[in-house]
C-alpha cells in the first residue's frame, strides 16, 4: 500500500487558530479583485449599475473562498514573481495572434502552408512539493495561452519544456 500523507477520510485537518486577521482580509482582498476583474472581462462593461452588481458578487464570492480555505485548513500563497511573469501574457496572446492571423492570410492569399516546429524551451523542472508541481501547472498553462504556442510537457531529466510553434520562425525549423 503506498505512504499516504496528510488527514484520513474524516479526520478534521488541524486548523491554525492563530491565523492573524490582516492575513484574512489581505486574502480576501486579492479574491475580491481576482473576481472582479473575471467580472469586468466576462460582463465587458463599465457602466456603473454592472460595476457596483459585479463588486459585490465579487465581494460575496470572495467572503465564501476565504471561508472555505479557512475552514479547509488550506491556504494558497501565489508568489509575486508568478505574478510578474504573468503580466506579459496579454503581449504574447496579441503578438501570437498576429502571427497565426498572418499565417492563415498567406495560406489563404499565396496556398503556402507555414513552417512549424517543435521545440526544446529550457525550463527548470523543479521539485515534487506542492509549490514545485503549481509552479509546473501554471508555467505550462502560461505557456500554451497564446496561441502560436502549444506546451506538451516539462521533462525532469533534461530541465526542458517541449513545445508546439503552429508558426514557427525558418530558423526554429530544425528540430
Amino acid at each position: 500500500m503506498p505512504d499516504l500523507t496528510g488527514p484520513l477520510a474524516g479526520e478534521p485537518r488541524k486548523r491554525r487558530p492563530d491565523v492573524p486577521v490582516a492575513r484574512r482580509v489581505g486574502s480576501w482582498l486579492v479574491w475580491w479583485v481576482l473576481l472582479m476583474s473575471f467580472w469586468v472581462m466576462i460582463d465587458d462593461s463599465i457602466a456603473t449599475d454592472e460595476l457596483l452588481a459585479g463588486a459585490g458578487a465579487a465581494a460575496l464570492a470572495a467572503l465564501f473562498a476565504e471561508l472555505v480555505t479557512y475552514q479547509a485548513a488550506t491556504r494558497f500563497r501565489m508568489r509575486m514573481g508568478w505574478l510578474v511573469r504573468a503580466l506579459s501574457l496579454p503581449g504574447q496572446v496579441v503578438r501570437d495572434t498576429v502571427i497565426v492571423y498572418g499565417a492563415l492570410w498567406w495560406r489563404l492569399v499565396h496556398g503556402e502552408q507555414p513552417p512549424s516546429a517543435f521545440l526544446e524551451l529550457a525550463s527548470r523542472f523543479g521539485d515534487d512539493t506542492p509549490a514545485g508541481v503549481t509552479r509546473r501547472t501554471l508555467l505550462i498553462g502560461g505557456t500554451s495561452v497564446a496561441p502560436n504556442t502549444f506546451a506538451l510537457g516539462i521533462d525532469p531529466e533534461r530541465d526542458v519544456m517541449v513545445v508546439h510553434r503552429l508558426v514557427a520562425e525558418r530558423e526554429e525549423t530544425t528540430w
